[in-house]
Parts: structure tokens; sequence; C-alpha cells
């Protein structure tokens, strides 16, 4: 066998890596996937990025409980700079998942690398049994099943006893020599038949590439999903939005869950096929149950199972056409009548093409042939495939520890960010008569905007004079039946009623003051007594109005 290549830095580096057992003690690094200590040393490395995951939980747990019982308020000012470390982290993140995905279709790459290569040694495994079992049929048909023994069953022209039990004889050699070589065919058949008990290298590669064909999409849609969340992150911390930051922390919550999981599995693949790249070629050739691999890559020069009987076919082959020789020799002396020479001629050319076949599957089942494709499967295993294994470890570590502080501060975030309260209308909830109304100037109709605009408090008691007569923002007049329209009646006034006898509102627009006054046309029969000589006072600047919609 060729001398084993030299392994790579990133292959020693994990090599390396110590193999303990549950009893803290070093044990064999040579990969054995069979040897239940070796099983045990790689499980031991994948539960520790599991014990971590465990303690940020824990942590994360303790950080909460904390905030819960905290409740005191934060300035909307003081939550700037969380939202920066959020963005910031996030941002970090994304590059650490760009990382994965680097990996992901690099250890993609070399898988396939893997296949190809194994279905190029399937298929060449498969061409030569084809053809043997078709040069076998072509020597069982055309040479053996031949009728030459007949021809010679006559009396020869030339009577020669000794001569016609030599040419019997050699015939009878020439057929033997035939089968014997047809025997040899057969048994390379039988090697290269794969058997339903047996794992071959086709079943191999079918069960392990519908592995891959799950592992590829599921990990890409993982770390898609990983930048869909960190978006959401960055999205929910520049707009303060609090849905999608509480979306963030559950989510987040179950990323993190599965990138510390998945930092395990890719810890402990990652040192097995370390182990396995120092020395690749004493693993295949230890699996006794991949006969096309024994009989190929791992056989040395003169024990190739395949070859030796091929060479042992074309031996025969050649004693056989030795023999048709002597054959083709002897009838012609002895019958030289019959056309014997064709149809020896046509048997020797059958010998001859079968020889040259045989030549050819000799070399095309040689370990050499083959070496070419075992190399590229090893190189893509142990070179694109380990570097991207490793690139998907380190992606996963640090997504997972970013991802848990990344949970903690947006936790922090929303439980302290309040929502915006909606425009509360502060008159809404103001006395009626507020205190020192008794000298407050009467309200009246405001126009702001171009719309006009009433004041809840438009009407409200004044002071009680000394003869007892009631002022307020309305002069009560007499009516024809002495009744006095007052604060009543004015206040049940709305936009869809007609304003109340004696009463006729006019609005005033005193666009030099900067203000408009709801005042009382002058009544020439009555007089209006009063402040303001009949007009309701002009409502100040600072105080509250109500839109229109507020007496729907």
């Amino acid at each position: 066998m060729d001398p084993p290549a030299v392994p790579g830095f990133l292959v020693e580096l994990l090599h390396s890596v110590p193999h303990i057992n549950i009893t803290l003690h070093r044990v064999n690094d040579t990969f054995n996937p069979n040897s239940s200590i070796y099983i045990e040393s790689l499980g031991i490395l994948a539960s520790i990025p599991a014990a971590l995951l465990i303690i940020s939980l824990v942590f994360l747990l303790l950080y909460l409980l904390t905030r819960c019982c905290d409740r005191k308020p934060r300035k909307p000012k003081s939550h700037g700079c969380q939202k920066c470390t959020l963005v910031f982290f996030a941002i970090v993140c994304c590059a650490a998942i760009g990382l994965g995905l680097y990996g992901n279709d690099d250890l993609h790459n070399g898988v396939l690398q893997i296949f190809g290569s194994g279905r190029k040694i399937e298929e060449l495994i498969l061409s030569v049994r084809n053809q043997t079992e078709m040069v076998k049929y072509n020597l069982k048909t055309k040479v053996v099943l031949s009728e030459l023994e007949a021809k010679f069953e006559q009396p020869p022209q030339l009577y020669n006893q000794t001569a016609q039990y030599l040419l019997q004889d050699t015939v009878k050699m020439v057929k033997d020599n035939t089968t014997m070589a047809i025997n040899a065919l057969e048994t390379v058949v039988y090697l290269t038949r794969p058997s339903h008990s047996e794992m071959t290298l086709n079943s191999l590669l079918n069960t392990y590439e519908f592995y891959e064909e799950l592992r590829w999409p599921a990990t890409l849609g993982f770390l898609t999903f990983l930048l869909l969340l960190c978006i959401i992150l960055v999205i929910g911390a520049t707009r303060s939005s609090r849905c999608a930051l509480i979306f963030f922390s559950v989510c987040g919550l179950l990323a993190v869950t599965v990138c510390w999981l998945l930092s395990g599995i890719y810890l402990a693949s990652a040192v097995a096929l370390g182990d396995f790249c120092m020395k690749p070629n004493d693993f295949i050739c230890s699996q006794q149950k991949l006969k096309d691999v024994q009989y190929t890559y791992c056989s040395s020069v003169g024990t190739n199972r395949y070859v030796l009987r091929l060479n042992e076919s074309k031996d025969y082959v050649d004693r056989a056409k030795e023999a048709l020789d002597i054959v083709n020799r002897i009838a012609i002396n002895l019958y030289p009548r019959f056309e014997m020479s064709s149809k020896i001629n046509r048997l020797s050319e059958e010998l001859d093409d079968s020889k040259r076949q045989l030549i050819a599957l000799s070399a095309r089942a040689d370990r050499r042939a083959v070496m070419e494709h075992y190399a590229n499967a090893t190189r893509g295993l142990c070179e694109g495939g380990l570097l991207g294994l490793t690139l998907m470890l380190l992606a996963s570590l640090v997504s997972a520890a970013i991802l848990s502080l990344l949970v903690c501060v947006d936790s922090h975030t929303w439980i302290y960010l309040t929502k915006k309260r909606p425009y509360e209308d502060k008159s809404e909830t103001a006395p009626l008569f507020p205190a020192g109304a008794a000298t407050a100037s009467p309200a009246s109709a405001q126009i702001t905007a171009g719309t006009m605009t009433v004041n809840r408090t438009l009407l409200h008691a004044q002071a009680t004079t000394s003869n007892g007569s009631t002022g307020g923002g309305l002069i009560p007049s007499s009516g024809r039946n002495g009744t006095t329209h007052g604060l009543r009646g004015l206040a049940s006034y709305n936009g869809d009623e007609s304003p109340p006898p004696d009463y006729n509102v006019v609005v005033h627009d005193n666009r030099a003051s900067g203000h408009h006054t709801l005042g009382r046309l002058p009544s020439q029969q009555s007089h209006l007594a009063g402040p303001n000589n009949g007009k309701y006072a002009t409502l100040s600047k600072q105080c509250k109005t109500l839109e229109s919609s507020d007496f729907y």
C-alpha cells in the first residue's frame, strides 16, 4: 500500500483533543465507532455545550426573577444604551450565522465529493462484473459448445491412428482449458455480485446520501430562521416595538437551546472526523463487510482477488489457444479436403478477443485504477468537509453565546419599555366647578383651525351677588311668562338643536386680538345687565377646549 498522506493542521488539532471516559481517564483516541469506550469519550465531549446550556438557562432564569421584582420606573432616554447593545450584538450574531452558512456549504460539497467518488468506484465494479459475464458467455457458447469434435469423428483421408488420437485429445484440451477459464470468471462474477445479507458500497452511499439530503436543507433553514430573528430584533429595538422584542425573547430562548445542542453534536463529530482523518486507510481497510473496498483499494499487488481470477482465466485462454493451434496443424494434414481451417480460425479469433478483454478487465480492477477515486473521497472529507464542520462548530458556539446575551438584554428592555399613553383630555377629569371659579371669567366658544369648539366649562356658576341674583356665563332675561333662562337652558343645547328661546348666539371673529368670542345679539326690547354688556367672556388661550366630536 502507498504511504499515508500527511494530515493537515486542523486534523492534528482536533485529534489532540483529550479523550476521557466517565472516570476522567484518558482513553485510546484511534477512530473506532464500534468501541463503546470511544463512543463514551465522544459523548462526554458533546456534554460540554449541554452543560453550558444549563448554566445559561439558570442565569437567565435568575436574571428574569430579579427583573420581575424590580418595578422601578425608567426614563425613556435610559433605554438608548440597551438598544444600541441589541443592535450591535445582533449584527455580530448575523456575521456568525453567515460563517455557519459558509461552513454548511463546504461540508455539503465535501460530502458530495465523497458520493461522487463512491459512485465512480461502484460503476467501475459494475462494469467489471458485466464485462466478465459477457466474456464468460462468449467462451461458453462459441468455444465450449462448438461442434469441433464431431468434425473430427469422420475417418481421415490419410489414415494415421496416432495423429487422430492426438487430434482428439488436443480438441478436448481446448475445451477443458476454456471451461477452466469460464470457472475463474464465474468466481469474479460471484465476488462482484452483492448479496442481501452483506453491506455494499452502494447501499452505504444511499443511506448517507439520504441523511445528507435531510441535514443540509434543515441546517440551512435553521440558520435562515436565526437571521430573521436578528432582523426582527433590530427592527424592534430601533422602533421600540414591544411585540417584536417579546417575540424575539420567546423564539430566541428556543434558538439558544438548539444552538447549544447543535454545538455538542458538531464538537463530537469534528473530533471523530479528525481522528478518522489521521489514519483513514486503517479504518477503511478494517471494514471486512465492504468487499469492494477490500478487493480493490486495500489489496496490495498480487493479492487482489479480482485481478487474480481474471489473470487465471487469461492463462487458461492462452493454453486453449495453444492447443487450438496444434489442432489446426494436425487437421490440415489429416483432412485436407474438408474446410477445417475456417472453423478453427473463428475459434482462434474468439479466444484472442477474450484474452484482450481479460487484460483490460485486470487493469480496470487493479488498485491503481481505483486509488484516485479513494484519494478524492478522502480529500473531500478530510479537507473541505472537516473545515466546513469546524466552521459550523465555531458559528454555533458564538451564536449560542450571543443569543443568550441578547435574550437577557432584550428581556430587560421590553420589561421597562412602557406603552405610549393615548391622548387624554385633561378637562374630562377636571371638576365642573373648580376652586376659584367664582372670580373666573365666563367661558366662550372658540374656533380653532376652522373648527368651532366649545369648552365643557362654558357655563359655570358665578359668585352670588348681594341681592341674591345668580351670576354666570349667561345673563338671564325675562321671558313672556316671567321665567328665567339660565345655565340649564344653554347647557342642554347642542349642534343638532336650536338654541333656547331669547338667546341669539353669534360668533365674533376678533382677528386683531387673536381669539374668537361667542356673543349675544343685543335686544332692543330688553336691557341686558351683567358684565361685558351681555356678551359672553372671551375664552383664554390657556383654557382647555374640547373637539366638536365630544358633543356626540
